[in-house]
């Protein structure tokens, strides 16, 4: 691959079913770091099972992670006309830079180790925790430089919902209402992804209250304007309202102290969702209802 290699022909081959393919597309990352966004860059390392590749790529995210006070093309950044918006922006941006800086790289030591360990760990579930572990830190990071746009892209809501099932010891219950086909949706995938996590992770811990298993169900369905979601699952209660847990920060999960529902909140509010949840007869119901995209 030459020094002067158009993007457009390295992304496909990162993505290559060729290990070589990849691994140049990496050298090539390597000397052009900043050839590639940091959410292009993270989906590479979710998927990438050779260790030498992961490695240029971890170097690669390391490097972008360095401070710099250029813009891609070499011109300076523009000062903001207000001081305590650059502070504040600055803030954003160093925090989400620390999360990346300290978690993505452990993620990658994970999977290096677990690759000399486990046999066959590309298709483990070991590899998809370690993935599931990366989604997350991808929406937190979303979330904190949530004042910059929202990274949009098409996906179907039937891969979103399982590939942010937090359990990798079962299976989600999934299943479309009726007569609904899959459809595709826009949102950051990054937000939507930590929203779901958290919604499905309090979902569990709530049924093991009053079972020894999880018992969650997961619905989805649309009309020709919106979209629909809803996570069910029985808990150690009679009634309540999002309202009354939001306000006194409530939490049935056994390690945690009721952060999960206000993140869920925020995040909705940031991609413009409704939510709802409400527990009636031991059984909670928390729903999610967003708009389908106009083409």
């Amino acid at each position: 691959m030459s020094e002067h290699e158009d993007l457009s022909r390295v992304l496909p081959t990162l993505t290559s079913n060729s290990p070589s393919d990849r691994a140049k597309a990496a050298s090539w990352l390597v000397q052009h770091p900043h050839e590639i966004s940091v959410t292009e860059l993270i989906r590479a390392l979710q998927s990438e099972s050779v260790p030498q590749v992961r490695r240029n790529l971890l170097k690669v995210l390391e490097t972008r992670q360095k401070p710099s006070s250029t813009n891609r093309d070499g011109a300076a950044r523009p000062l903001e006309a207000s001081h305590s918006n650059v502070a504040r922006q600055q803030s954003d941006v160093d925090l989400a830079a620390l999360i990346r800086h300290e978690l993505s790289p452990a993620v990658g030591w994970i999977r290096l180790a677990a690759d000399e360990e486990i046999t066959s760990f590309a298709d483990s579930k070991t590899n998809d925790a370690v993935k599931k572990l990366q989604r997350r830190i991808d929406g937190l990071v979303a979330l904190i430089k949530s004042n910059e746009d929202l990274n949009l892209r098409r996906v179907h809501i039937s891969g979103l919902l399982f590939d942010n099932w937090p359990d990798t010891l079962t299976a989600p219950a999934i299943e479309p209402a009726d007569g609904c086909k899959d459809i595709e949706i826009e949102t950051d995938e990054g937000l939507f992804g930590l929203l779901l996590s958290n919604v499905f992770q309090n979902a569990i811990d709530a049924s093991f209250s009053v079972s020894e298993s999880p018992q969650v169900q997961i619905r989805w369905g649309h009309t020709e304007r919106d979209y629909w979601i809803r996570v069910t699952n029985p808990f150690g209660g009679n009634t309540f309202h999002l309202d009354d847990v939001l306000s006194v920060g409530n939490s049935s999960k056994r390690a945690h102290q009721g952060q999960g529902l206000a993140l869920v909140d925020d995040i909705a509010a940031t991609l413009g969702l409704t939510i709802s949840l409400e527990g009636v007869g031991g059984i909670a119901s928390f729903s999610i209802t967003g708009e389908r995209p106009h083409d």
